[in-house]
């Protein structure tokens, strides 16, 4: 049965953890752009991680019958250095025309700063020009309060909600995410959200425009979290659903992180 994860770092994963998912079924994975533990000082180190992500990271995912796609941005833990951040945007399109590279993310807020707004609202633009899906980071503090100013910020740009992913949703944002109308997905990792809580969130919404991730990197996360889910939502009933996803390219048109 086949799967995919539509947000992993797999940077940080061992050739174990690439075993692990072949034989769980995972097929397709998505790979955002993110933090890699420390500050980087230049913006050639964010072109030259840009590289490794289109380049090196899907050779190694084609060993174990995995295609890996990604997602390129200045991410949000790092936006408050604005002098790098706007250099690293100012390469960004050059990377975004790659084949590997479905979508402009993570973007968004970590700590609500302006600064963090200020590339936010620069990446969002560049998704608006070059109409490419946006994921979208919803912060781990004042989790709420950064959806709901994130939503406001989209509609302010005229995002087409079809083409925005918000992410990291919880029973503190759900709501505001399934009001606003794009694509929802919910991380199994401590600290976000549990299998039980994505879930019983499935139980009450639905699983229209779902996503389901890993969000797998170096914490504690695990790499198998979505076929895990997959395997309880059968035994509880929950219908799984085939459906074009969030990116809509034809790379994706065989299944989602929800299908059976």
């Amino acid at each position: 049965m086949k799967y995919f994860d539509p947000h992993i770092h797999v940077y940080s994963r061992t050739v174990d953890d690439y075993e692990a998912m072949s034989a769980a079924g995972l097929r397709v994975i998505v790979e955002p752009a993110f933090w890699l533990g420390s500050e980087r000082r230049y913006p050639e180190t964010h072109f030259d991680y840009f590289h490794h992500v289109l380049t090196f990271e899907p050779e190694r995912a084609k060993k174990y019958g995995i295609d890996h796609y990604c997602c390129l941005a200045m991410n949000p833990k790092e936006a408050n250095n604005l002098e790098i951040a706007h250099q690293v945007i100012d390469g960004l399109p050059e990377y975004l025309k790659h084949d590997h590279c479905v979508a402009i993310g993570e973007v968004g807020f970590d700590k609500i700063t302006d600064a963090e707004e200020e590339v936010m609202r620069r990446q969002l633009q560049l998704a608006k020009n070059l109409s490419m899906p946006v994921m979208i980071h919803t912060p781990h503090v004042n989790k709420r309060e950064g959806t709901i100013r994130t939503i406001e910020i989209l509609k302010e740009m005229d995002l087409d909600p079809q083409q925005v992913l918000l992410d990291h949703n919880n029973d503190d944002t759900i709501d505001v995410a399934v009001e606003y109308g794009g694509w929802i997905g919910m991380t199994l990792y401590p600290g976000k959200i549990s299998v039980g809580g994505a879930l019983e969130i499935l139980e009450r919404y639905g699983t229209d425009r779902m996503l389901i991730n890993s969000a797998a990197d170096w914490g504690p996360a695990d790499p198998l979290s979505v076929a895990k889910a997959r395997r309880d939502m059968r035994l509880r009933g929950i219908p799984m659903r085939r459906f074009k996803n969030w990116c809509g390219t034809t790379q994706f048109n065989f299944t989602s992180s929800l299908a059976n």
